[in-house]
């Protein structure tokens, strides 16, 4: 069997063979959306086709490499692929083959794994000197799968997004006819490696992750970063022999650069420059102090980097095709918020998230409107978690927090008058609300982008909480620095709501409700590393998800 044989085959460089079997015909390629029906008419008698028909007609049971792909592709998506084509062989020509395996190699680059797509099976075949029918037949069928699924892979992600959050809504990663139809006229046009490069994502940060991940690899290849000793007390001026260690981790890295005879022992400025560069790369506060988190950040091994940049890579896969020209991206990891207008970042503000055991969640969601003084109903899980237990604890709870209780009427209900002591979070028959004000939960803007998990954007009163690094304070709402601006920037439209607008509407201490003159998507997402220019930044995993997409990210494509 090929399948034995291949396994017995070792790597030899790419010799020139004979041309493959030629098409008996034209094949005009039409989309098919169902699963395919064998029409035997349409089937010119060739040897090739007819071994590529009979896999899927189940006429022979599949052996050699084909058998490969009962695990490696979803078998309906291949026999789709070939029904359009009357079953005729895809891989004509020489140059398309040595495209693909050429691209396929690359995708090493994408922080995908050649493995995925049958490379090494690929190589034995382009390398044998003459093929039978069937081996045709075979070489066709893992040539096509190895297509189809690196080109889903470049569009979608290999993981599956909903397989680690079922609530997932940005994309549908099942979209696979359209891209079907769309491969059929890459193969048609001779265009493979051109469409695939298509379909990757085209965002500047994607391409600037993915040299991240180039860069890294070398500097892994080189022998890695050296570890760097406990640097507590080193400060400008300080001779000391840890500056040593320090500065070739830190050359390592790009973040100094050093001459050969540069054996100076003293943190100087220079030195200080490049912790402080090195810190900024790392969500670290850039103060050029070594401090334990610098310590930590530094010694970690670029493989562990190398990892994390793929990760990321996977996740932009999974949004960065949908972005639209104007919209607000918040990173959960990165406590930030971005406002793109047209294509370009106009401007960013640091925010609050969720805290470990309150994630906020992943999803994208509409802006539709802006509330200025928003009054705060107390949601259902902070009622039974938070605010019920305070209340049976110390009744002025409700009055240091000025909480109304209204009833189903909207008639305000006396404190006195309700038995804390029956009710939980299930059975609560009132509404807790707060008055508006700088007091109030919400501060004074919330926005609205309705959601299934009622998580929305808006200003707090505990402003000073984003001086933290780490802003894991929420209960899954994301709190932001500057909300005014956020909010003048959303409304498009500086002569009615200029700053000084909206400040006055502020100020009058009334609610308000104002809808945007176009709906802006918000995507919030998470994203532990991400290009900012032609530096990496690396951030904590702060609720620990990076390992679930490596684990899927590392599993053979039969497992997932």
């Amino acid at each position: 069997m090929i399948g034995i044989l291949l396994l017995l085959l070792a790597y030899s460089p790419v010799q020139p063979v004979p041309a493959r079997t030629p098409a008996p015909q034209k094949v005009h390629v039409q989309p098919h959306t169902q699963s395919p029906v064998i029409r035997q008419k349409s089937i010119v008698a060739n040897p090739v086709t007819e071994h590529i028909s009979s896999y899927f007609n189940r006429k022979a049971v599949p052996g050699g490499a084909a058998s490969q792909l009962e695990g490696a592709s979803l078998r309906n998506r291949l026999a789709r692929f070939y029904a359009a084509r009357g079953y005729h062989p895809v891989w004509i020509k020489r140059t398309m083959i040595t495209e693909l395996i050429t691209t396929i190699e690359s995708a090493a680059d994408e922080g995908l794994d050649p493995a995925d797509y049958h490379i090494r099976e690929l190589k034995v075949f382009y390398n044998q000197p003459s093929q039978t029918p069937s081996q045709e037949a075979d070489f066709d069928l893992l040539l096509s799968d190895a297509f189809l699924t690196l080109a889903s892979h470049l569009r979608y992600g290999k993981v599956d997004p909903v397989s680690l959050d079922p609530h997932w809504n940005i994309n549908n990663f099942h979209k696979s006819t359209a891209l079907e139809f769309r491969l059929q006229n890459a193969v048609k046009a001779e265009r493979i490696a051109a469409v695939l490069a298509e379909l990757r994502p085209r965002h500047p940060e994607y391409i600037q992750l993915k040299q991240g991940l180039i860069r890294n690899r070398a500097v892994a290849r080189d022998g890695g970063w050296p570890t760097v000793p406990d640097l507590t007390g080193l400060k400008e001026g300080v001779s000391d022999n840890r500056v040593l260690s320090l500065r070739k981790r830190l050359a390592v890295s790009g973040d100094i650069s050093v001459t050969t005879v540069d054996t100076s022992r003293v943190y100087d400025r220079l030195m200080i420059e490049g912790v402080k560069r090195f810190q900024n790369r790392n969500g670290i506060v850039a103060d050029g102090m070594p401090g334990p988190s610098t310590l930590k950040a530094m010694n970690i091994p670029v493989e562990r980097r190398i990892e994390q940049i793929r990760i990321n890579l996977e996740r932009c896969r999974w949004f960065m095709n949908d972005l639209e020209p104007t919209y607000v991206l918040v990173n959960i990891a990165g406590f930030s918020l971005r406002y793109v207008e047209h294509g370009r970042n106009r401007w960013g503000t640091r925010v609050i998230v969720g805290q470990p055991y309150r994630e906020t969640p992943v999803f994208k969601a509409d802006m539709q409107y802006i509330i200025f003084n928003p009054r705060w109903v107390v949601p259902p899980t902070i009622l039974a978690k938070d605010v019920l237990p305070a209340i049976r604890k110390n009744s002025s709870y409700l009055r240091k927090k000025r909480l109304s209780i209204i009833d189903r009427n909207g008639v305000i209900v006396n404190p006195a008058s309700v038995n804390w002591s029956q009710y939980s979070g299930g059975n609560f028959p009132y509404r807790l609300q707060q008055s508006a004000g700088d007091h109030g939960a919400l501060g004074r803007i919330k926005f609205m982008l309705p959601n299934r998990y009622t998580v929305y954007l808006h200003d707090t009163p505990t402003k000073d909480l984003f001086e933290k690094t780490n802003r894991t304070f929420s209960s899954g709402c994301i709190r932001v620095e500057n909300p005014q601006e956020l909010a003048r920037l959303v409304l498009q439209d500086s002569l009615k709501w200029s700053r000084e607008r909206i400040l006055a509407s502020i100020n009058t201490g009334k609610t308000t409700t104002v809808y945007l003159p176009k709906r802006i998507p918000v995507f919030i997402l998470y994203l532990t590393a991400f290009a900012e220019g032609d530096e990496i930044v690396f951030l904590d995993d702060v609720y620990n998800r990076d390992s679930a997409v490596l684990t899927a990210l590392n599993k053979p494509i039969s497992q997932l």
